[in-house]
């Protein structure tokens, strides 16, 4: 649920943009060079969300952890099975598509990493090209100072960062403001 979002608008309105964001981005990933993979929480809701989220090469449900350990183990599960390089990307984030994904993972040509910047401090899609988990451990998630933690500690790690244009996710009212064409019906109403 997306808590910031639900104080602003409700959380029935919440639910239904949050839906609409995730299947704009699940179709959005829809390449036969990408093996979309699919992390579900909470763990009972991994049925429903394959049936509406069609496709997966793999889907499972999160474990119990902070968002951090929750990537890390996307990304080991990712490299365990094969993958040449391995993405994470914001269910939240309109316009996020299969050829930024690809842009992305053609940075690792010349980066150990590709990041594209969220406006709000953090990110909304990660590529990596090996497993990193140190770029996950002790990050202050849901902050601004998500990007800058990362981009110090790959610093420190040694490792060549790519970065894409920034993105906008939708975690806020005034977020969801950006995109008022897609949600007429989300926003609430302005006094006359």
């Amino acid at each position: 649920m997306k808590t910031r979002l639900a104080a602003g608008i409700g959380e029935e309105a919440a639910r239904t943009v949050y839906r609409t964001l995730a299947e704009a981005a699940w179709q959005g990933l829809q390449d036969p060079r990408l093996a979309r993979h699919l992390w579900i929480t909470p763990p009972e809701r991994l049925a429903e969300c394959c049936a509406w989220l069609t496709g997966a090469a793999r889907a499972a449900a999160q474990p119990e952890a902070d968002l951090g350990a929750r990537m890390s183990l996307a990304f080991e599960t990712a490299f365990a099975g094969g993958a040449p390089w391995a993405a994470a990307v914001g269910s939240d984030v309109l316009g996020m598509d299969a050829a930024m994904v690809l842009r992305a993972g053609a940075l690792l040509e010349r980066a150990d990493l590709a990041i594209a910047p969220a406006l709000d401090g953090g990110y909304a899609l990660l590529v990596l090209r090996r497993p990193q988990p140190e770029l996950f451990a002790d990050v202050p998630w849901s902050t601004p100072r998500v990007l800058e933690v990362t981009l110090t500690r790959a610093a420190r790690l040694g490792l060549r960062v790519g970065l894409l244009p920034p993105a906008r996710d939708v975690d806020t009212p005034e977020d969801l403001s950006f995109f008022a064409d897609r949600f007429p019906d989300a926003l609430p109403s302005k006094p006359a």
